[in-house]
């Protein structure tokens, strides 16, 4: 069974979603309204519920180019927590942070971090979903430049030769021929995160109240009905 904001009221009981961006950003916000809109026909068939999506500048209070999984992940849950706090009555907030990953062998690998949040759930373990984006390498290029302190999105504009394509296709966009066009590239993730909402009872299964635990005893007794089960 999904989260009980996510599941239709009763019959005419049409309700309205609130979910806040952490983000103008016009690529950004419409990744999270067609995310959220795919969840919703999948756990309320009927449109008993509409959405508001609604961007806000919220401030990631890490560097404007993160350069690690850690950064960009707590990035992403900065925005989603001042976002939370600038719209009244809202039930989700959504928080979207690219970063950069620079392996040993010299590769820079581009991802992005989506977080989703529940303010409404009093248990700290059940109110965060976190989902990362697939990770692809950058043009050697791009990657000299990032090095050298050049946010990605201006090292893809010099490189591509384009202007603003933060707030477009990205570089995600360009490097697949906008075979993956960045909001899609988003979206997919930002759903990817809303997995413990979605499906809560499976995503919870033998968890304590909190979300978090669970116990040895839990394993043992699943451990016991397999080993039965293959008899």
């Amino acid at each position: 069974m999904s989260h009980s904001l996510l599941r239709p009221g009763q019959a005419g009981g049409e309700r309205v979603l609130n979910i806040a961006v952490g983000s103008k950003n016009p690529c950004k916000v419409d990744a999270v309204q067609q995310a959220f809109a795919a969840v919703l026909r999948s756990t309320d068939p009927d449109n008993t519920i509409s959405l508001n999506v609604t961007g806000f500048s919220a401030p990631s209070l890490v560097s404007d180019q993160p350069m690690t999984d850690v950064e960009s992940r707590l990035g992403a849950k900065n925005r989603a927590e001042a976002a939370a706090k600038m719209m009244e009555g809202c039930d989700f907030a959504v928080g979207l942070e690219g970063g950069i990953v620079d392996d040993c062998e010299g590769v820079m690998w581009c991802m992005a971090w989506m977080a989703v949040l529940c303010p409404s759930e009093a248990d700290q373990g059940r109110r965060w979903g976190v989902a990362r984006t697939g990770a692809f390498p950058l043009p050697p290029l791009m990657s000299a430049l990032v090095r050298k302190g050049v946010e990605l999105g201006i090292a893809d504009d010099i490189v591509t030769k384009r202007e603003d394509s933060k707030l477009g296709g990205g570089t995600v966009g360009v490097l697949t021929n906008e075979i993956i066009p960045r909001g899609k590239y988003y979206e997919t993730a930002i759903i990817l995160a809303m997995t413990r909402f979605i499906q809560e009872d499976v995503f919870y299964k033998g968890c304590d109240d909190g979300g978090a635990g669970i116990t040895d005893e839990t394993v043992k007794s699943y451990l016991e009905r397999i080993e039965e089960e293959a008899k």
